[in-house]
């Protein structure tokens, strides 16, 4: 968890900091439980990771509707979509494979 002590920010500057706390709770959902046999615990993961290519989703769809404001993030924003949306493929491809 990231502490912000006696910080002041700006709005972009949080929601930058929680995109970047989600990219990795992303990356790390599935360290340490490759060999889990238990197909509730997996759907639930699977439930979080739909939650967060979701919201990567609608971060891409936002940043669309203010363009051209904005449109120096394209890449960044697309490219945390794509990795959310790469992760829960392979969430359902394990999920299947169980």
């Amino acid at each position: 968890m990231v502490n912000l002590i006696d910080c002041s920010i700006e709005m972009d500057d949080a929601q930058h900091w929680l995109t970047i706390m989600r990219d990795a709770e992303i990356e790390n959902l599935w360290k340490g439980n490759e060999g889990m046999d238990d197909a509730e615990e997996l759907k639930v993961k699977l439930k979080k990771l739909n939650a967060q290519a979701t919201a990567m989703k609608m971060n891409l769809h936002d940043l669309s509707e203010d363009l051209p404001t904005g449109w120096e993030r394209i890449m960044e924003v697309a490219e945390k979509a794509y990795k959310a949306y790469r992760s829960l493929d392979e969430a359902k491809k394990r999920m299947a494979g169980n």
